[in-house]
């Protein structure tokens, strides 16, 4: 009894087992296409020419015309200061400009005379020589002062701050009652002339662009439309604290009502480049590395394969580089396999 047992026992342990069979995932056949690649990015309107309006000169602000968001027209007053001083100061200089007037009237009659009388030789050489240097001194004086007076004229006029062009204001500096210093900003101006879309482009894309290049925007406050627009300036150095690139945009046309800050984003396109789209099922993580799982057609072996991704469309991921076409790529079961695995293979076409 106890023989029989082994020998059963035996005959269980050499029993073969059965090999699993092999994972079975789905492939498609890869291939690239050309295509346009289009780079977005956010931005907002600004103006192209923005002022820091300040006097000329010194003062006190007594009058203060606009507040920020104003829209002014060309040679609006913006702002006053007080000009008592500069007129008193532009008085008294046409007094003195009006006395050395009558001085250097009466050094012509002088001089007249004294060429008279040497011509007739009642005086010698040096009276007429003291004369000649008497009506010149005071035609230096008169010249001088009239200078001066001019001068004084202008810094009266430059109490009055006015609007460089037709534009808006941005910002203001300083209340009434405050005493400024001349170059002292009093408000930002930006001109209605020429705005521009700005946007900061990264720099992988930078490269891509070139002065002129057409460009489409659209500003979230009207959805509607696009508006069409030109790259203007591509900024040499980099913005400070990130590794992106400012770049100004014209718009070629102004939708009704647009304002300062309005936002939005450019589309741009790069050059025309090879891709291959495939479903965001394909794409794996191994080692911190990007990855498709490729099948051998013939052994039906399985490889990692690193792969170079591009921009994502809806529940596809665009591929640039890494794969050649034809090759056969896992689009399902991808991470339940491994590198060397043999599958069965679901065709997708």
């Amino acid at each position: 009894m106890m023989a029989a047992t082994i020998i059963f026992l035996n005959a269980c342990e050499n029993k073969p087992t059965a090999k699993p069979l092999d994972r079975l995932v789905e492939v498609a056949t890869f291939s690239y296409q050309p295509a346009i690649d289009v780079m977005d990015y956010p931005g907002q309107v600004q103006a192209r020419y923005q002022s820091e309006l300040s006097f000329q000169v010194e003062g006190r602000l007594i009058e203060r015309l606009v507040d920020v968001g104003d829209s002014v027209q060309k040679g609006a007053l913006i702002a006053m200061l007080d000009a008592k001083d500069y007129a008193l100061s532009s008085e008294s200089f046409l007094n003195q400009q009006k006395a050395a007037a009558a001085d250097f009237q009466r050094a012509q009659r002088d001089l007249g005379r004294a060429k008279d009388l040497h011509k007739k030789k009642f005086i010698g050489q040096s009276d007429l020589d003291k004369a000649i240097n008497v009506e010149r001194a005071s035609y230096a004086r008169l010249k001088g002062l009239k200078a001066e007076h001019a001068q004084r004229v202008n810094q009266r006029g430059y109490t009055q701050l006015l609007a460089p062009a037709d534009g808006v204001v941005t910002e203001l500096n300083t209340e009434v009652g405050n005493v400024v210093e001349a170059g002292f900003s009093i408000a930002t101006f930006a001109w209605n002339k020429d705005w521009e879309f700005v946007t900061s482009v990264a720099e992988i894309d930078v490269n891509q662009l070139i002065i002129g290049q057409s460009a489409t925007v659209k500003l979230w406050a009207y959805s509607h439309k696009t508006t069409l627009a030109m790259v203007r300036e591509i900024s040499p150095v980099a913005s400070n604290g990130s590794p992106s690139y400012k770049v100004k945009l014209s718009l070629r046309e102004r939708p009704d009502n647009l304002k300062l800050g309005m936002t939005g984003h450019v589309l741009l396109s790069k050059k025309e480049v090879n891709v291959g789209l495939l479903p965001t099922s394909a794409i794996v993580e191994q080692h911190g590395q990007t990855m498709v799982m490729t099948v051998d057609p013939t052994t039906k072996k399985a490889h990692a394969q690193a792969v170079t991704l591009g921009q994502s469309l809806a529940d596809k991921v665009s591929i640039i580089d890494g794969l050649k076409d034809g090759q056969w790529v896992v689009i399902a079961g991808a991470n339940k396999i491994s590198d060397g695995h043999t599958v069965r293979v679901l065709t997708h076409e």
